[in-house]
């Protein structure tokens, strides 16, 4: 079930890597290039406003392969369009909210109906498919772009992304909903006792607080030269770090879950991984050490996600008619960090290079755990140890 999710990490390397390799390759200058890009992603910090329309009218199956249907559709958009930056800007953007609203729609569905010791698996799994399909298109799709003649290439490309819809078919479909009139009222009322309830407002500041955040992983692919690095050898590094990295990271997780309370391993995690970055400063710095940098960035930022995404989907419970909307909120919160931490990372590169982004992106999350542990440790132990934060939901 969790495999599912390769479908919106293969559109995710779609935008993230082949668009900007084919516009570099297009002439576009790196700034704009980098806007571009920023615009679309910038998608992920709104885009759970539109998650309630997730848990009215259609199912969510339908929702869900509507979504891949209309990322692969923006995709073949953007590729075809390096001539127009407009048009390619606009359909990387409609791709994005597909992307960031693809898995609150499958989370929604899938949550509910598998018993509650699972859920910590899916949430590992959802990591695994998203990494893994990440890293399997941005190697793929620049080689069928350029290897096939022009609309055949960017088509291929595009319905390979949509082959893992077919696991939905095998996926039990949950209760049937009321009609888009009939849910509006109880999806108000959802959303205001969502705002008011407190578990699930101290697990949206666990998520907002730079505790676990690892945003290391989005500068790292510029900070090759400090290790002596070829472009080349950052390339490759890349996409194992990503691969296998993130995919031993996401499963990671689930079975520390067997044993601690999720929370706690958020934590630890969090901890662990900031001691790891701050270890990198007293390696030399040789290509060796940035592949240990960054497959080591990558195992904690994906064991981390996956921990997230399990602590998001325990708070849904099992009568939760609006579980996809509560999942976005929750996970959009995850955003915010990410964003500001990397530009926190390269400020703080200005003035003391690598070693001032290492000490900073460590140093607040050392802090931030610190902070977080002492507090819900002595207020609020009962989140800390819970099973489903939910008010409303199983305990």
């Amino acid at each position: 079930m969790g495999l599912a999710t390769l479908c919106n990490g293969a559109y995710g390397g779609i935008a993230a890597v082949t668009v900007p390799q084919l516009l570099a390759g297009h002439g576009v200058p790196e700034p704009q290039i980098a806007t571009i890009t920023g615009i679309a992603f910038s998608t992920g910090i709104f885009s759970f406003l539109l998650a309630p329309i997730l848990d009215v009218g259609l199912s969510r199956r339908t929702y869900a392969i509507a979504l891949g249907v209309i990322q692969a559709i923006a995709g073949a958009v953007a590729m075809a369009s390096l001539s127009n930056l407009a048009v390619l800007t606009a359909a990387l953007f409609i791709l994005m909210l597909g992307y960031y609203l693809f898995t609150p729609a499958i989370a929604g569905w899938f949550g509910p109906i598998l018993p509650r010791e699972d859920e910590p698996k899916l949430g590992g799994w959802l990591a695994v498919g998203a990494i893994t399909g990440f890293g399997l298109m941005s190697a793929a799709a620049i080689v069928l772009v350029r290897a096939l003649p022009g609309p055949v290439g960017i088509g291929v490309t595009c319905l390979i992304g949509l082959l893992p819809l077919l696991i939905l078919g095998f996926v039990p479909q949950s209760a049937p909903r009321s009609g888009l009139r009939q849910s509006f009222g109880p999806l108000v009322g959802h959303l205001r006792h969502m705002v008011r309830d407190r578990h699930l407002l101290r697990l949206l500041v666990v998520f907002a607080a730079p505790a676990a955040t690892f945003a290391l992983t989005n500068t790292l692919g510029g900070l090759g030269r400090d290790y002596h690095a070829s472009e080349a050898f950052v390339g490759l590094i890349g996409g194992v770090a990503t691969s296998v990295g993130g995919v031993f990271g996401a499963l990671v997780a689930p079975l520390l879950a067997r044993r601690l309370p999720l929370l706690a391993i958020y934590l630890g995690i969090g901890a662990l991984g900031a001691l790891f970055t701050l270890s990198l400063l007293v390696v030399g710095r040789t290509p060796a050490t940035y592949a240990l940098a960054c497959i080591g960035e990558n195992v904690f930022q994906s064991a981390a996600f996956a921990a997230a995404y399990a602590l998001a989907l325990l708070s849904l419970g099992k009568d939760n008619p609006f579980a996809s909307t509560q999942y976005a909120f929750l996970i959009a919160a995850l955003v915010v960090p990410t964003t500001y931490m990397q530009f926190l990372d390269g400020w703080a590169y200005g003035p003391a290079g690598l070693a001032g982004s290492f000490w900073m992106d460590a140093g607040v999350s050392i802090v931030a755990c610190a902070i977080l542990a002492v507090v819900f440790g002595l207020f609020w132990r009962d989140t800390l140890r819970f099973e489903s934060v939910s008010e409303h939901g199983e305990r």
